[in-house]
Formats: structure tokens, C-alpha cells, sequence
């Protein structure tokens, strides 16, 4: 009789903890979404500055940190981009009507 008894709290226990295990392997997968960044093709005349000014309305940072973030994203050494490039640009995806913007809007 002792053992059942036993038995009984220590399936108690394990149910318990195995809830507690599920919740917490939950709560840390079910954090914030990471933000999807908007792609863009590099038009004729464009040059990083100038994609900074054009988008200066949808992202908070100035253009150093602009162009600083866009090299990095998209393993740019030089601050040289090429017409048809497709970029990833600090603007938050859900910005734009299309899939993929050109930079000089055509």
C-alpha cells in the first residue's frame, strides 16, 4: 500500500515537471518573429547614399548606418552597387506592394 501511494506522488511529480518542460520550450520558441527586410533591384544611377535618401522615410537611421547595414547584410565589401543587384535594405518587407521595388521606382 506504502508503494502505491509512493508511486502515485512520484507520477505527480513527473507529470509536473513534463508540463513545466513543455511550457517552457513553448514560451521560448513562440518569441518575437524576426523582421523580414524588403529586396530591391539596383536601377541605373543609383548608389547606396542615393537608396538611403530615397527610403529615408521608411527606416530610423541616417545614412552611415543605412549604408553600413546594407554592406553588411549583403556581403558587400565596397560601397559599390551595379544596376540589376538585387539588395536587402532596412525596410521592413510589408512596406511595398510588390515582392520586388526597383530602386528608382520603375
Amino acid at each position: 500500500m506504502f508503494l502505491v501511494k509512493k508511486a502515485k506522488n512520484y507520477s505527480f511529480m513527473l507529470l509536473l515537471a513534463a508540463m513545466m518542460a513543455s511550457a517552457a520550450l513553448y514560451f521560448s520558441f513562440s518569441g518575437p518573429s524576426e523582421t523580414v527586410y524588403q529586396s530591391i533591384k539596383v536601377g541605373k544611377g543609383d548608389s547606396l547614399w542615393s537608396l538611403a535618401e530615397e527610403y529615408r522615410e521608411m527606416h530610423k537611421m541616417d545614412q552611415i548606418d543605412f549604408i553600413k547595414w546594407v554592406q553588411e547584410e549583403n556581403g558587400l565589401i565596397t560601397t559599390k552597387i551595379v544596376p540589376g543587384e538585387e539588395l536587402t535594405i532596412p525596410v521592413p518587407a510589408g512596406n511595398f506592394k510588390n515582392e520586388l521595388q526597383l530602386a528608382d521606382g520603375k
